[in-house]
């Protein structure tokens, strides 16, 4: 493979959270000092974390969907809450909702897009997110049920 197709990949994991943005520019210096990548060292994506704790897990809405272009909207499963960021260009939206306070998770799909409404028992504004890829939506929807089903 050549560097800039090595760059790329790199590129993709990061957007993809797969690594952090220590570890993305730790390894392209890396790749464009020798030319070559890092030796694969064995990671394991979506282990169980200890302690019986969720895994943290992003997802980021499509570029290609309406009003995500330059900010995609993002949301982040992890321990005992999920995390919306909606950015903008000189500010940001974030909200912090716990899983428990979650009434309910309404997925809208489409031919490869969907749209996730999650609405809460705290009286807050519902959170719309749009231009998720179906598989992302579904996987959502069934890691929050699978959460509030545990004791």
């Amino acid at each position: 493979m050549n560097l800039s197709d090595e760059l790329q990949k790199l590129a993709e994991l990061h957007r993809s959270g797969q690594l952090t943005d220590g570890e993305f520019a730790s390894a392209k210096n890396h790749l464009l000092e020798t030319g070559a990548a890092p030796s694969p060292s064995p990671v394991v994506l979506d282990a169980p974390p200890p302690d019986g704790a969720i895994p943290k897990r992003i997802y980021r809405s499509s570029r290609r969907s309406s009003g995500n272009l330059f900010f995609p909207d993002q949301l982040t499963l992890a321990g005992d809450a999920m995390h919306f960021r909606k950015g903008a260009l000189f500010s940001s939206q974030e909200e912090h909702i716990n899983y428990r306070a979650i009434a309910s998770l309404r997925v809208k799909t489409g031919l490869f897009l969907a749209d996730l409404n999650v609405e809460t028992s705290g009286g807050s504004q519902p959170i719309f997110i749009n231009g998720l890829w179906k598989s992302d939506a579904r996987a959502i929807q069934a890691q929050v049920q699978a959460i509030q089903k545990t004791p």
